[in-house]
């Protein structure tokens, strides 16, 4: 059609991140969601090291049960959710499902992840496994994908808070993830809110 230009995106290469020093505010927590891999494991052994509170959440919790468990165990400074590799279907009924529960995670999660930026720190991050690409190889289901659009939405709507969509590549091995996630988590720019990991290297998308 005439008068409507065409938007190409394109991987561009990335050096590694800054490192910023971060700590979560005192008596606060990282709720991590399980992602059925030995990556919950890594991760959670990585970040204890560190001095966090980590509190494993289940994927098929109900995102109501979050108010609970945080008064529980203490207010959230970081959400960092793991999606599963995906089931090689085109639409993954399960990735819709789990897509829901992080959108209605975001609503629940909304006020102590804002109130902890206040204090010092915040981050939500996703996690997933599509081809370290962003998706671009078309090898995957796209419904994974819509975790990017919420996390850039987030971006936008919670400045103060340390906003990052990550994609690993399938074959990572689980040590070189972990330090990828850290990677992210400590990265100082604020700007950059989607990238990629692969045996390539770290991308970002750009147009």
């Amino acid at each position: 059609m005439h008068g409507i230009a065409r938007r190409e995106v394109r991987l561009r290469a990335l050096p590694a991140p800054d490192f910023l020093e971060i700590a979560l505010p005192e008596g606060h927590v990282c709720l991590l969601t399980d992602d059925g891999t030995s990556l919950t494991a890594a991760l959670t052994d990585a970040l204890t090291a560190r001095g966090w509170r980590v509190v494993v959440w289940a994927p098929a919790s109900d995102p109501a049960q979050v108010a609970s468990i945080l008064e529980t165990h203490g207010p959230a400074a970081a959400f960092i959710h793991l999606n599963p590799p995906g089931d090689s279907a085109l639409f993954s009924a399960a990735d819709e499902a789990r897509l829901e529960h992080v959108f209605l995670l975001a609503g629940r999660l909304k006020t102590a992840l804002t109130e902890s930026a206040q204090r010092g720190w915040a981050a939500w991050l996703t996690v997933t496994r599509l081809d370290g690409a962003l998706g671009l190889t078309g090898n995957s289901s796209p419904v994974a994908g819509g975790l990017f659009g919420l996390t850039k939405t987030l971006a936008l709507e919670w400045p103060d808070v340390h906003c990052r969509a990550v994609d690993l590549a399938p074959d990572l091995p689980v040590e070189r993830a972990v330090a990828c996630l850290l990677a992210e988590l400590h990265d100082p720019n604020r700007r950059l809110v989607e990238v990629g990991w692969s045996a390539a290297g770290r991308v970002t998308i750009e147009a």
